[in-house]
C-alpha cells in the first residue's frame, strides 16, 4: 500500500501515483464498489445514486466498535476481463482539497470470485470532506488495463445541535387531554445533514415502558433540511387509547446515500424521550 500528497487535482496519473507500465491498452468494462464490512461479518454495499455519487460517512471510520477498519473496494472478477494469474490493485485520487492518492497491495487472481480490498481507518480519514475517484487496475504481461471511475465522496460526521423534543411534555408526563389534535416532534439542527441523509422516528409505549414497548408509531422523513430543525407530526390516534401507558422515543439517522440497513445510526442519549400518557 502506498499513500501520498502529490497535490494533484484532475484524477488519476499512472506514473504520478508510481507505476509506470510499459503500456496502457483499453478499459475494462466494469468499475469498482465499495461497502463496509461489520464486525459480524455482513457487507453493506453503499450504492452511488445521483446527484450525491457513492457517500461514505465518517462516522463508519471514526472507531465505533462494529465498523473498525471495515471499509471495503471490491472488484467483482470475471471470465471476460479477468484471467488467473492477473495482478489487481485499486487505486484512488482525491479530487479537491485533500490532493491525496492511495494504492493498494496488489491480490492475484485465483478463481473467479470477488476480491475485497481493505481500507485502513486511518488512511480513509485523511480523505475527510473531499471527493475521490477510484478504480481498479489489471496488470497482465506488462500491461496495465484500467477500469472505469467511480466517485465517492467521504461526508463529515453529523453533529446535533441538541436534544429531540416535544412542547407537549412537561415534566415526563403528556397531558393526553390537553392535545386532542396530535403533537410536535422537533428535531433540533444537525450539523453537515446533506440531502442524501435521512431521519427516523420509532415511537414504542406500554405499561411498563422501555424499549420493549409495542410499536405505536413509525415515520421516516427522506427529505431533510440541512439548515433548520425537523418536525414530526405525531397524530392523537398514537397516544390517546394508551393513558397510563409510558413512551420509548428513539430517533436514528440513515448514513451514506440509498438507506442502507446496516448504516443507520442512533441519536444516542439526544435522540431519546422517555415520558408517561395521563
Amino acid at each position: 500500500m502506498t499513500i501520498s500528497a502529490s497535490g494533484a487535482t484532475a484524477g488519476f496519473s499512472e506514473v504520478s501515483i508510481g507505476f509506470a507500465p510499459q503500456r496502457l491498452q483499453g478499459t475494462v468494462n466494469n468499475r469498482p464498489f465499495i461497502g463496509c464490512e461489520s464486525r459480524s461479518g455482513l457487507f453493506h454495499s453503499i450504492p452511488s445514486l445521483d446527484p450525491w455519487g457513492c457517500v461514505v460517512p465518517m462516522e463508519i471510520l471514526s472507531g465505533a466498535p462494529i465498523f473498525i477498519d471495515s471499509l471495503r473496494v471490491v472488484v467483482s472478477v470475471n471470465e471476460m476481463d479477468f484471467r488467473r494469474g492477473d495482478q489487481v490493485r485499486v487505486q484512488w485520487q482525491a479530487l479537491g482539497g485533500s490532493g491525496g492518492s492511495y494504492t493498494s497491495q496488489p491480490q492475484t487472481v485465483v478463481e473467479y470470485t470477488s476480491l475485497h480490498f481493505a481500507v485502513p481507518d486511518k488512511t480513509a480519514r485523511q480523505f475527510e470532506g473531499d471527493r475521490v475517484e477510484v478504480i481498479f487496475v489489471i496488470e497482465r504481461d506488462g500491461i496495465a488495463l484500467p477500469s472505469l471511475s467511480l466517485h465517492l465522496t467521504f461526508a463529515a460526521e453529523l453533529l446535533q445541535t441538541g436534544p429531540v423534543f416535544i412542547d407537549a411534555v412537561s415534566q415526563g408526563v403528556l397531558q393526553v387531554d390537553q392535545h386532542p389534535n396530535g403533537v410536535c416532534l422537533t428535531i433540533p439542527r444537525i450539523e453537515n445533514l446533506r440531502t442524501n441523509n435521512a431521519i427516523e422516528m420509532t415511537w414504542k409505549s406500554s405499561a411498563k415502558g422501555g424499549q420493549d414497548g409495542a410499536w405505536r408509531d413509525y415515520q421516516r422523513k427522506l427529505t431533510v433540511s440541512p439548515d433548520s430543525s425537523l418536525g414530526f407530526w405525531i397524530e392523537p390516534t398514537v397516544y390517546q387509547a394508551y393513558r397510563g401507558e409510558t413512551v420509548h422515543l428513539f430517533c436514528s439517522l440513515f448514513l451514506g446515500t440509498g438507506m442502507v440497513p446496516g448504516l443507520t445510526y442512533g441519536m444516542g442519549h439526544r435522540g431519546v424521550l422517555e415520558f408517561r400518557l395521563v
